[in-house]
């Protein structure tokens, strides 16, 4: 009873110091994630448990440690359902139009970054090869929920929102496939290593449970909408959304993918009570949304030496510096304005699906560091997609370009 009282606690603590944030970065237009994710560092151990402070004071305020598998659950309920609603916006008229380069991107993309982002960790790093791939798959994949989240800001972008949008929902699978057949290399005997199809045909049951299954709760489900009542609408499909992803995982398929077909098919089907269902499960997910990002803050334990923080911020940076170029090469029959392709090439934040990964890449290993640099990776890509989506947004990244431009000029007629 006394573990309950205080996982309901640290977990209320959180929620409604997020809440207060979240409100106040609303009132001033700012975006919050990166506030929030804050907020759960300061409550951390990454504070409270370093020497400097512990010496004076021997406690933290958020122990997330004791919350037993809360944290988990609720990064799972999240990532089903901002998913599940974010699919359900979606129209067909869109799909067919940026099905095929999302695609493209999603595949290739976390296949490219696992590979150059291994090798760059393992250069700064000096991590073995294998642990190295294995970061490189954890952040290989983009978030859909923060992507999801500048639908607002980017109305004038919807067609490559929505390439972005369908990139982060088919590569989530794969930033968590990729991770476990790494694992499972470490595992096997090396005879078994050198087998590659049992993984590929584990990949492609993954990818046909999870669309197959996805089609036949979400089209089952459009046959009964009409006779709910509006109370229960919302809730039902809410249920329906669990029990996808659970069902589908089950039988070994990727449940997340499960939820976004059902939840594609759902949204484009016409039912009577669609703005109130829309109201209810956009509230539940901002709870959802702010609790992920400050339990993610107060599960970190970041070792503050300068030289390792800087060998951190250098990986970050090649994170970045690796997708531009990679879409320049696979997007170049995508016709897009300047401000269109910014946003391809720079927004791609990593999130719930590292972050689920992270602890079990780092237990495995025995490394916390791992840890540490899928966190700060997470936090300053949202940061750095967040700001990019609002550069773009109030038209500033073209004077910026126009600024650079004339620099470039002036520099040229001085040489």
């Amino acid at each position: 009873m006394q573990d309950m009282v205080l996982i309901v606690s640290y977990f209320s603590f959180l929620l409604g110091f997020g809440v207060l944030v979240a409100n106040l970065m609303k009132k001033v237009k700012i975006p919050d994630t990166v506030f929030l994710l804050l907020v759960g560092l300061i409550c951390g151990p990454t504070i409270w448990k370093n020497p400097a402070v512990a010496q004076y004071l021997q406690f933290t305020i958020v122990d997330v440690d004791a919350m037993s598998v809360v944290p988990e659950f609720l990064r799972t309920l999240a990532l089903v359902l901002i998913v599940f609603t974010g699919a359900f916006n979606m129209s067909f008229s869109e799909l067919k139009r940026v099905s095929s380069i999302s695609i493209k991107l999603a595949f290739l993309v976390v296949i490219l970054n696992t590979i150059v982002l291994g090798a760059i960790a393992k250069l700064i790093f000096g991590f073995g090869m294998v642990p190295s791939l294995l970061i490189g798959a954890t952040i290989s994949g983009t978030d859909a929920s923060v992507v999801f989240t500048f639908e607002h800001l980017l109305k004038k972008q919807a067609d490559i929102l929505t390439i972005l949008k369908m990139e982060s929902i088919i590569n989530s699978p794969l930033a968590v496939l990729i991770p476990f057949l790494f694992l499972n290399f470490l595992e096997a005997a090396p005879s078994e290593v050198l087998v590659p199809t049992v993984y590929i045909s584990q990949f492609w049951l993954m990818i046909a449970a999870g669309v197959g299954g996805g089609i036949v709760i979400g089209f089952a489900v459009t046959s009964i909408l009409d006779r709910m009542l509006k109370e229960y609408t919302p809730l039902l499909l809410f249920a329906l959304a669990l029990l996808t992803y659970g069902l589908v995982e089950a039988v070994g398929g990727s449940g997340m993918l499960a939820a976004a077909v059902s939840g594609c098919i759902i949204g484009n089907t016409a039912f009577a009570h669609r703005k109130a269902t829309e109201r209810f499960h956009s509230e539940i997910s901002d709870m959802l949304r702010i609790s992920i990002y400050t339990l993610l803050g107060a599960q970190v334990f970041l070792d503050l030496n300068p030289l390792l923080i800087l060998a951190e911020i250098l990986f970050v940076f090649f994170v970045f510096a690796v997708r531009p170029i990679l879409i320049t090469f696979l997007a170049r029959d995508v016709e897009a304005d300047y401000e269109s392709m910014t946003l391809l090439k720079w927004v791609a934040p990593r999130g719930i699906s590292a972050a689920a990964m992270a602890p079990i890449v780092a237990i495995a290993l025995g490394n916390q560091q791992i840890m540490n640099i899928v966190f700060m990776v997470i936090l300053f890509s949202v940061l750095f997609s967040t700001v990019t989506a609002n550069l773009v947004s109030t038209g500033k990244i073209l004077i910026i370009r126009d600024k650079t431009m004339k620099a470039r000029e002036m520099l040229r007629e001085r040489i």
